[in-house]
């Protein structure tokens, strides 16, 4: 029987985590399986950041308007010829069309996945699962090209700042989020983060 894809992420912590957060990464590799979460999400955004907007708004990176309480749908994809967990995030805010923002994580041995978005910069993370949170910890860029991860750390650290995340349960089937970029060449003129709740609404798993 095939294992979930962060089973091997989390290692040794897999079993301590609370049900919600199994929930949600319950994908396993080399299958179809789906997994959908609904909840709202508060955006904030530098200045910055707000006047490039069109930009993130082309390059699906992000997200490109800040909001309160914004309703969001997400949907964790597996796909049959990779052990990637997919992304696929849908905003609707007010008034717009709605947004989607779609990434991939691959994981690179315990405790390591790096995020790729769609214009090929990807996120390392650290991923570990402590006091009740799973916490995600910056480790640097990359820029993948023609299949080759090229470091791009240090452009990146100047330009976006370091990433960091954390989930938690806050239910047998729903848990609370935040994510964000600090620092940086721009500090609070680039400055990004959201926090939200969400609960699972559907686990389409197949044999």
């Amino acid at each position: 029987m095939k294992t979930p894809i962060f089973a091997n992420v989390f290692a040794e912590q897999w079993d301590g985590l609370p049900p919600a957060l199994k929930a949600h990464y319950a994908n396993r590799g080399f299958t179809r399986d789906r997994v959908t979460v609904t909840g709202t999400l508060t955006i904030r955004m530098g200045p910055l950041l707000r006047f490039l907007s069109p930009l993130l708004r082309l390059s699906r990176m992000l997200t490109p308007w800040p909001g309160d309480d914004v309703p969001c749908t997400v949907a964790f994809h597996s796909e049959p010829g990779s052990n990637a967990f997919i992304f696929e995030r849908r905003f609707s805010f007010p008034g717009r069309a709605p947004h989607v923002f779609r990434s991939k994580l691959v994981p690179q041995g315990p405790h390591h996945v790096i995020e790729y978005m769609a214009s090929g910069l990807g996120w390392r993370c650290g991923y570990s699962f402590e006091d009740g949170r799973v916490r995600l910890f910056h480790k640097g860029y990359v820029w993948r090209l023609f299949g080759v991860d090229l470091p791009v750390t240090f452009l990146g650290e100047l330009l976006a700042g370091k990433g960091f995340a954390f989930e938690e349960a806050s239910g047998d089937m729903s848990f609370r989020m935040a994510m964000g970029l600090k620092g940086g060449l721009f500090g609070r003129l680039t400055a990004y983060s959201y926090t939200g709740d969400f609960t699972v609404t559907e686990m389409a798993l197949g044999a």
